[in-house]
């Protein structure tokens, strides 16, 4: 291991190189290491062609960093591969513009495939992704024109089809720690998240490429545990010393939280209970299909409030919450403080996460729907004027057995409830229940093969996905079925012959009724 200067970055990244970003938003991003790349490109203008593999979305959002944004602005990439993408807008207009080429994959295997296409095993062969926009009888990945190289092949292997993912070899891994030792190895304690950098540096050291880390300080070897290693001195080529805070921040808002990093516990939500809303009278209804014990997957939009509904509730320890990021239990930040993860029970590398979530660890999983189609397809990654990209959804959404999916029903549409159930005070102006969906996430036929049970839960309806199709099971209290619902759906559904009504208590301003509904539903176990 040598400690360089940020400015000697200069001479060991090249044009044309493939480099590893393993972080998630800030976290774990190596902010002065991205400046300094700028800087020198800046100064030198001789750093292009570059192609980025992010596992999950990253971006400074605060306007005083660096991040895909900076180089994609400046002409410095080439090639993206990545799950998701949010807070980057002008990597995402130049997408759209196809000023680069870009992959949309699923999380999951961007995040295990590092340690799995070493080069004693054959390239990443996976059933994730089957019959999805991934799948190249579909798109094979690719999001726009200018993409044009097949990394998506279909294989059939014992009378079963598989998929197979040829990535590119890691020149540069760009990661970030809290501390590095005398001998390079490195320590998280201050990160919120472990991420997987570990699997980026084992890929770029035997490709022959070169590992990077921005740490805060630099420590006598023997300061720390051994089993505190995170990356291990002999992966690790270069380290970096950062002295600016505002460019290694544990989070969007945090420079260093020690509860976020699991140091101690905290006695309450550090968080205000959400208001009563439409998205709140979703996520109630929704929180209704927890078993008590369950293992729960919640993905961004919506779900992501579910952890506060919980607390407010009384009932977060009936059930343990996951993210992918590695997150295991405690409680979890809504709306901006998504990520902010207090009481952790554990916290794991971001690919061993994975592994525990495809060996079948999760019970159900609280996902997002942008269009639902008569078939009870999903999409959630292209819709409209947006691109998001699948983010882990495709890897959790073909790995559990309990699916709820959660959304509005109409685009736009505004809601508000009396004490005779909820109310359709302005039409919106966009069906999300269509004929066919734009983007194929989620392929109703495919979860069928695999026995899934799956909800669409919206503020107005619950629908089922049955073997013959999508089934209306539950309507709104308050609400006409063909004015409130089948006219704002571009297909007819299969309507329950017992049609229940929504309980009327979730549109109260303190409901209270979860705690004993998940007590009823029983145990998973």
């Amino acid at each position: 291991m040598q400690i360089i200067s940020f400015e000697d970055l200069k001479d060991i990244v090249k044009s044309g190189d493939v480099i590893s970003l393993a972080a998630l938003s800030v976290s774990n991003l190596p902010v002065s290491v991205l400046k300094h790349l700028v800087k020198a490109h800046d100064d030198y203008g001789n750093l292009n062609d570059l192609t980025f593999m992010v596992a999950n979305d990253i971006s400074d959002y605060r306007g005083d960093g660096y991040d895909l944004d900076s180089f994609v602005s400046r002409g410095m990439v080439k090639r993206l591969i990545m799950s998701i993408i949010i807070g980057s807008p002008k990597t995402i207009e130049a997408i759209k513009n196809n000023d680069v080429e870009a992959y949309f994959v699923p999380q999951g295997l961007l995040a295990t495939h590092y340690r799995n296409s070493l080069a004693k095993f054959p390239d990443m062969i996976s059933k994730i992704g089957l019959h999805t926009s991934v799948d190249p009888r579909f798109d094979g990945g690719k999001v726009n024109d200018v993409t044009k190289e097949d990394i998506v092949s279909l294989l059939e292997i014992n009378n079963e089809e598989y998929l197979q993912y040829k990535f590119p070899k890691v020149d540069i891994a760009l990661l970030r720690g809290t501390y590095a030792d005398s001998e390079g190895n490195i320590y998280m304690h201050h990160e919120a998240h472990l991420g997987e950098g570990y699997g980026a540096a084992l890929a770029a050291h035997q490709n022959g490429g070169k590992v990077i880390v921005q740490v805060k300080e630099i420590v006598q070897h023997g300061s720390f545990k051994p089993t505190e290693v995170f990356i291990p001195g002999e992966l690790v080529d270069y380290v970096c010393v950062n002295d600016d805070p505002k460019h290694h921040r544990q989070t969007i808002q945090n420079y260093y939280d020690p509860a976020i990093s699991g140091e101690y516990k905290v006695l309450s939500m550090p968080e205000p209970v959400n208001e009563l809303s439409t998205r709140k009278v979703i996520l109630r209804r929704a929180a209704q299909f927890l078993n008590v014990g369950n293992v729960v997957s919640i993905g961004f939009g919506i779900n992501n409030e579910l952890s506060n509904l919980l607390v407010e509730e009384k009932a977060e320890d009936l059930v343990q919450l996951n993210i992918d990021t590695g997150v295991f239990g405690g409680m979890i930040g809504s709306g901006q403080n998504f990520g902010l993860n207090y009481n952790l029970d554990a916290k794991m590398r971001h690919e061993m996460t994975w592994d525990f979530i495809y060996s079948g660890g999760i019970d159900v999983a609280y996902l997002s729907f942008a269009e639902v189609d008569q078939f009870g397809n999903v999409n959630v990654s292209k819709y409209g004027d947006r691109m998001n990209g699948c983010g882990g959804f495709i890897d959790i959404s073909q790995t559990v057995q309990k699916i709820i999916f959660s959304g509005t029903m109409v685009v736009g549409s505004k809601t508000t409830w009396n004490d005779k159930g909820l109310v359709v005070e302005k039409e919106g102006h966009a069906q999300k229940f269509v004929e066919q969906v734009h983007n194929m996430d989620f392929n109703a036929s495919y979860a069928k093969s695999l026995n899934q049970e799956v909800y669409y839960v919206t503020e107005r309806a619950v629908f089922q996905l049955t073997d013959e199709g999508v089934k209306l099971i539950e309507i709104a209290a308050g609400l006409d079925l063909e004015n409130d619902i089948l006219s704002n759906i571009a297909f007819q559904p299969i309507i329950a012959e017992e049609l229940k009504v929504t309980d009327q208590q979730i549109y109260q301003e303190n409901w209270g009724g979860l705690q004993q509904c998940i007590k009823d539903n029983g145990s998973n176990y």
